[in-house]
């Protein structure tokens, strides 16, 4: 058997760190993505894991691939008919190569995570192989490019996990992370000669955040800041489908687009990330936000209508300890000034409620996150994809601390 080869004359791989909210499920949205980037989507072929089961696009799950048997080939992906974040990232990137009459650009596919996974399963000395198998995959890719000389890049790696580690210390969380990416990091700087830029899709939460920590929009947050990356989107400002914590394939294909539409601006040499800063004086608290520019802050009062309505974003959602007696924004000036019940309150957060959302759901049965805000960045496009629906800019959340009258994050 001939081994299958691209038709395009150079491909892009992503490692992924995704657990169930990454992965690819069934939904017609996968057509539309197939048309948008005809013949320049592939996966890479014939690896199986250690049970003898064809490895496809999807990984081996929790099985290890067995690496004593070579991939041969990269396979196109069209009609798979799933779609992830990850997935629709891609697609929506290589169609606008298209658009730009660079067809001959293409991607190879894949996600070799799974559901309910800790980000130390990537580790390479973890009980779980998802972190060697991801590796492997990585290095069989670029041998068979090689072999069919494809020129192979890794540009990017993406974050899309954390809600097992709602209740993770977000110092472990950070260390286990550091462990994995850096052996990620190691890989691509010697099979494609850079390091990917991380992509992250900031997490959490989930629709019921009482008794929960959530450390990881923090940790996450900063990972990205530190390490120069992209902080593309907030998982919660997406809607929910099963009062849990999942995104339907609709909601998978914005997430995954709106990646892309941050990918596309930073190539573009456009900043992307927001950052805020927060002064106190007394009982006055001023949460500036950097955003682009010409972009202002913008007040999104219905978004929660359907699903508990304004009660659960009280103060554009932010809280401090003690209380907060108005919220002001100035949304031209990019920033909202607090007024405290106390002086001497000792937190603040934002878009960081501890509540129930669970039963606050729309006619369908779908909810959103119990981390809410009304407010957004002003920033936004249509979705390319999904008929009627706009991809947002969302604020950074935070949660930390004052001492004195200096505010310190908590991560």
């Amino acid at each position: 058997m001939t081994a299958p080869r691209p038709t395009v004359t150079s491909l892009e791989i992503m490692p992924v760190y995704g657990q169930s909210e990454n992965r690819a499920i069934p939904d017609a949205l996968a057509g539309a993505l197939d048309a948008a980037a005809t013949d320049q989507v592939y996966f890479t072929f014939g690896m199986r894991d250690l049970n003898g089961t064809a490895v496809g696009p999807n990984g081996a799950g929790l099985a290890a691939i067995d690496q004593s048997h070579a991939a041969s080939g990269f396979e196109a992906a069209a009609g798979l008919g799933r779609v992830s974040p990850a997935f629709a990232l891609q697609h929506l990137r290589a169609a606008r190569w298209r658009d730009a009459g660079q067809s001959d650009r293409g991607l190879v596919i894949a996600d070799h995570g799974f559901g309910g996974r800790l980000i130390g399963e990537w580790m390479t000395d973890s009980a779980s192989p998802l972190g060697r198998n991801q590796l492997y995959w990585m290095r069989e890719s670029a041998r068979l490019a090689q072999a069919q000389q494809v020129p192979l890049h890794c540009p990017y790696a993406l974050l899309f996990q954390g809600t097992s580690a709602k209740d993770q210390p977000g110092e472990i969380y950070r260390t286990e992370f550091e462990a994995a990416h850096g052996a990620t990091v190691a890989q691509a700087q010697a099979l494609f000669g850079i390091a990917p830029r991380i992509v992250v899709v900031v997490n959490g939460a989930d629709v019921n955040t009482i008794g929960d920590l959530y450390a990881t929009p923090g940790v996450q947050y900063r990972i990205a800041l530190e390490h120069g990356g992209i902080v593309a989107t907030w998982q919660r400002i997406f809607p929910i489908r099963d009062q849990n914590i999942h995104p339907s394939g609709q909601t998978q294909v914005l997430i995954g687009e709106t990646c892309e539409w941050a990918i596309a601006e930073i190539e573009a040499g456009n900043p992307w990330n927001i950052t805020y800063d927060v002064v106190k004086r007394g009982t006055t608290v001023a949460v500036h936000f950097a955003l682009r520019p010409g972009e202002t802050l913008l007040q999104r009062p219905e978004i929660y209508d359907p699903f508990g309505g304004g009660e659960t974003c009280p103060n554009l959602g932010f809280e401090a300890e003690g209380g907060i007696l108005s919220a002001i924004p100035d949304l031209a000036g990019n920033v909202v000034t607090l007024t405290l019940a106390d002086a001497q309150a000792g937190w603040l957060r934002f878009a960081h409620q501890v509540q129930d959302c669970q039963a606050m759901t729309d006619a369908n049965g779908v909810t959103m996150s119990a981390h809410r805000s009304t407010l957004f960045a002003s920033h936004s496009r249509p979705s390319r994809i999904v008929a009627g629906e706009t991809l947002w800019r969302a604020l950074p959340g935070f949660r930390g601390r004052f001492s004195d009258e200096v505010f310190t994050p908590e991560y």
